[in-house]
């Protein structure tokens, strides 16, 4: 697949929500990000946040259609242009001594972002940073998101950050597209897809284009992990960020492939950005990606 060129040029604002490595809630972060391309032809994006740890500076892209390589030097690293409008990068962040797996994600909209970084030292996850931006304009206020009023001294205990439930486990219905690409980022095409999960953690799927048959599964969770109970068709675990960001892997045993699962559910609940990694063994098949909204029981 061959992408059309850097998507987010512009100023960006919005806020974070921040986890523990364990997944306790540690504080919302205010984040701004200045994207706009230089007379050498790069991107330069100027960053500043300001939360449970604080970082300002700015970082250079070379977008190489398919990939972008993050030139410093605040940022550097690797990212993979799945889609005009997603990035999955592997980098690193010099001034916090900290690696990041990251994806963010344009929605169908234009104007909003969704994101999930992964921040770890050496093997050690010390941060998850799961984040929601508008694109805003030189003259208006940034747009408010709906926040639920707290602190971490209240909610570092709380597996859903204050919001009564854990926005990923709610009965009900994911349904929506993803498109998929294969290993060499070639054009597999979109599939509709349905996710219903049910009472006790009953999941099930409609397919992928990597494991196209319909596939059910139950899952326990403790509130910070869920966690398949045997060895069914589909067996794996993830960890949860406040309930509305997981990541994690799941094995779908009679297909032979393993799935690298992140989700990220938009403060309104009412949809979430997916994106998948496929493999057998370590050697990458595929990726799927898309926005699923949510419907509710009747």
């Amino acid at each position: 697949m061959t992408t059309s060129g850097f998507q987010g040029f512009g100023r960006w604002a919005g806020t974070a929500e921040v986890f523990s490595g364990e997944g306790a809630f540690l504080g919302n972060g205010a984040d701004t990000r200045f994207v706009r391309q230089v007379e050498d032809g790069r991107t330069r994006i100027d960053v500043s946040f300001v939360g449970p740890f604080k970082h300002s500076g700015h970082y250079f892209i070379s977008d190489r259609g398919d990939h972008r390589l993050y030139q410093g030097p605040c940022n550097v690293g690797y990212a993979e242009a799945l889609a005009p409008g997603l990035v999955d990068a592997n980098a690193y962040w010099p001034d916090l001594g900290m690696s990041q797996r990251f994806f963010l994600m344009n929605l169908p909209d234009g104007q909003t972002q969704l994101s999930l970084a992964l921040m770890s030292r050496g093997e050690r996850l010390l941060y998850v940073v799961v984040g929601q931006n508008d694109r805003v304009s030189d003259e208006g206020p940034a747009p408010s998101p709906s926040l639920v009023s707290g602190s971490s001294y209240d909610f570092a205990g709380d597996p859903a950050a204050g919001r009564g439930s854990l926005l990923l486990h709610r009965p009900g219905v994911w349904t929506g597209t993803l498109a998929a690409v294969g290993a060499d980022r070639s054009d597999l095409g979109a599939l509709a897809v349905e996710e219903s999960i049910g009472r006790d953690l009953a999941m099930a799927t409609s397919g992928s284009r990597f494991d196209p048959h319909p596939r059910a599964w139950t899952m326990r969770c403790n509130g910070w992990e869920a966690y398949t109970v045997s060895s069914t068709a589909v067996a794996g675990s993830y960890s949860l960020s406040g309930g509305r960001a997981s990541s994690g892997h799941f094995h779908h045993l009679e297909a032979g492939l393993r799935v690298w699962r992140r989700e990220v559910v938009a403060h309104d609940g009412a949809q979430k950005a997916v994106v998948r990694v496929w493999y057998r063994g370590n050697a990458r098949v595929g990726a799927e990606f898309g926005v699923l909204r949510f419907l509710a029981p009747d």
